[in-house]
This record gives structure tokens, C-alpha cells and sequence, in this order.
């Protein structure tokens, strides 16, 4: 019996539903609502108000970092959103005309969009395409790239199908010709083990597996592997010091990943997050992990059961938190579920449940009950 491992009275109006949602964004969870508050409130306290904010602002840094392997706190930045994030890295990458970057038709927006603005500069932008049986393995990847690719942008775990890449054979490829790997893990941070060591940079949005709310961007900056990256947007909290004499004379970049950050941060959302990552730390990534693949097992057997298109890797290895089918009209079957008090995300031709720790047994049950009459009403043909 594989029960909850953060149990329901954590969460705000959970009681009455099956939430396989987090892909999309975890519940709200009252610790990280105290937080959040607690951080506003503390505006009124003036000088002394405001010095708390930021001293949570560290502490979430710290707790952020204790969630990837080989980061510490200084490695850690918050910005805005993961999109900010992933155009302050594009923008100040370092490539001629001609060069080119790496990505792959599973890549969120978020990913590509800065990519592709660059095109018209010059700058090649090359999607690796999945294969028939929807994998997409390392050596399809290594073989997209050349003498001029600068980089390859990936997603540990695909929105789309919930496919996790092996990040330690795109590492070891892409070191063989000297290219940085750039890292998505808004699919992983806070469920999967995340490891610095491999990547020059790892971006995530706030809201999903670390159970943080919106608002919040991370960036984990290998500094070995990216010595003096200077972002391609800057602000007065990018410099160490705005105060210092010659301020005019150049840049004075910040030494640690703070000079991802551009102005003043949503602090409360920060505290959030932190209060979110300490949540997670607190029970243990690995049993983070072995819970939600014991329950996302569950569901993929499941929807095998019931003859559907299953586009998530079988393997266990090869997926994460989340399960995904095809279905010509994803939203109308998410809209129906949700009716029946079960949160799943549907839309773009599939339907995607995600397992994470609020979850257990008896919601995996009553999200196959309630798909079974949910599909008696929206008939699917034979599976593709």
C-alpha cells in the first residue's frame, strides 16, 4: 500500500481530490502560504523588515541548493520567471554566425522561444526529432551536433511525454567535442536527483516539484564549467557593489550566480520557495523519488490495460513523475475528470497525470474509475 508521504492536511482544499496536476503546478501547501505571507507582512518593519525579507531570500538559496547535487548557495540565483532565465542566458551567449545550438521537439517554449529569436541574427537553431516509438536517445542528440555547435539546451524530463534524459551520457557526449550542456529541471527540481556537476547551467520555474509558488526563477551555475558567464540582462542587484566609487567605469559583475539577478525579486515568493524546499528536503529526495515512481508504475499500467497510447517511456529509468496518452481531445477528457474531482492536464492531442508526494494508492484508483466512464463518454479509436 503505497500511502501519501506529505499528507492532505498539509495542503489547502485537497480533501475531496485526486490532484495529478503538478506538472502543470503542485497545490498550494499551507507552510509556503505562512511564508510567503510572513515575508509581506515584514514590509511595514522598515530597515529591519526589509533586512529579513532578504536574510529569507538566503536561507532560500540555500534550500534551493540543498536540492541539486554539487550547487551551494552562491551558485544559486532568482529571477523572475524560468523564461527570464532562459533569455538572460541566450541573449548573453557567446556565438559567431553560423554557429549553432541544439535543442529537441519535446522543449518547452520557455527553451526555445530565446533560441529562436536569435536566428535572425545568424545563429542556427537545430530540433532533434523523436523517434517513431517516442524515444529520443543520447546518440541522436550527439549526432545533431558539430565543430560549430555551442551548446545544446535540454530538458531533463519533457513536458510533453514525461521522457527523463540521461543527463550524465548527454554530458559525457557533449564533453567529447568541448560543448556546455544547458539544463532544464522545471520537470525535476524536487523530485529527481539534479547534478551540477554535469551542466554549466540548470534553470527551473518555481511552481512545479518543489511545490513553491508562481513567481520565482532558479538558476544553479556550474562556475567550473562557465567561468564568468555575464547574462544577457543586467540590473543593480547583477553588480557586487552599487555604491562603489568608479561605478561608472564598468560593470561590476557579482562573483556568484547573483549576477543572474536583475532588480528587486518577488521576495515573498522566494520565502515560499524556500519554504517549499525545505518541505522537500526534509523528506529526502530519494524517497521523494521511489514514491512517485511507484505510483506513476501504477497509472502506466494501468492506461496499458485499457488499450491506450501510452507515449511514456515503459522504462522506469527513461520517465519521472508523469504519465501521458494520446487522446484527439485532451481538454474535453481533463475538463470531464476534473467533474469527477480529478485534476489532470489535457490538451495538444494528450492527456498527462503527474504523481508527486500528496499522492497515494486510492488516487490512482479513482483516477482509472473515473477515466473508464470518462472514456465511455469521449470513445477513443484504436490507439496510434
Amino acid at each position: 500500500m503505497t500511502r501519501a508521504l506529505l499528507g492532505r492536511e498539509h495542503f489547502i482544499d485537497l480533501d475531496d481530490v485526486a490532484y495529478f496536476y503538478t506538472g502543470a503546478h503542485a497545490p498550494a501547501v499551507h507552510a509556503v502560504e505562512e511564508a510567503m505571507v510572513a515575508s509581506y507582512r515584514a514590509k511595514s518593519g522598515g530597515p529591519r523588515g526589509r533586512a529579513g525579507m532578504f536574510a529569507l531570500e538566503e536561507r532560500a538559496r540555500a534550500s534551493v541548493a540543498g536540492l541539486v547535487r554539487g550547487a551551494t548557495a552562491g551558485d544559486v540565483a532568482f529571477l523572475g520567471d524560468a523564461s527570464t532565465a532562459w533569455s538572460a542566458v541566450a541573449n548573453g551567449w557567446r556565438w559567431q554566425p553560423g554557429d549553432n545550438v541544439v535543442l529537441n521537439e519535446y522543449e518547452h517554449p520557455s527553451v526555445f522561444a530565446p533560441w529562436l529569436r536569435l536566428r535572425q541574427a545568424g545563429l542556427e537553431v537545430r530540433f532533434v526529432r523523436r523517434r517513431e516509438d517516442w524515444e529520443m536517445p543520447t546518440e541522436d542528440i550527439a549526432a545533431a551536433c558539430d565543430e560549430r555547435t555551442v551548446a545544446i539546451a535540454l530538458s531533463h524530463v519533457g513536458y510533453v511525454t514525461g521522457l527523463r534524459h540521461d543527463v550524465a551520457a548527454v554530458s559525457r557526449a557533449a564533453d567529447a567535442r568541448g560543448i556546455p550542456v544547458l539544463l532544464d529541471v522545471s520537470h525535476s527540481l524536487g523530485l529527481l536527483d539534479v547534478d551540477l556537476d554535469a551542466v554549466a547551467l540548470a534553470i527551473s520555474a518555481s511552481y512545479k516539484w518543489t511545490l513553491g509558488p508562481y513567481g520565482v526563477g532558479v538558476v544553479a551555475w556550474n562556475r567550473e564549467r562557465l567561468p564568468g558567464f555575464e547574462p544577457g540582462a543586467v540590473g543593480w542587484r547583477s553588480v557586487e557593489d552599487i555604491f562603489r566609487a568608479d561605478r561608472f567605469a564598468d560593470l561590476d559583475w557579482s562573483p556568484d550566480a547573483r549576477r543572474f539577478q536583475m532588480g528587486a525579486p518577488s521576495l515573498s515568493g522566494i520565502a515560499g520557495l524556500g519554504a517549499a524546499a525545505e518541505i522537500i528536503g526534509g523528506l529526502g529526495l530519494p524517497a521523494v523519488h521511489a514514491h512517485s515512481a511507484r505510483l506513476v508504475g501504477a497509472v502506466h499500467a494501468g492506461l496499458r490495460e485499457r488499450g491506450l497510447a501510452v507515449t511514456t517511456p515503459a522504462d522506469p529509468d527513461r520517465r519521472a513523475g508523469s504519465v501521458a496518452f494520446l487522446h484527439p481531445d485532451g481538454e474535453r477528457v481533463a475538463a470531464a475528470l476534473e467533474d469527477l474531482g480529478v485534476h489532470v492536464w489535457g490538451g495538444d492531442g494528450r492527456v498527462r497525470a503527474s504523481c508527486h508526494v500528496m499522492n497515494d494508492d486510492d488516487d490512482v484508483d479513482r483516477l482509472l474509475l473515473a477515466l473508464d466512464r470518462v472514456l465511455a463518454d469521449h470513445p477513443l479509436g484504436a490507439p496510434a
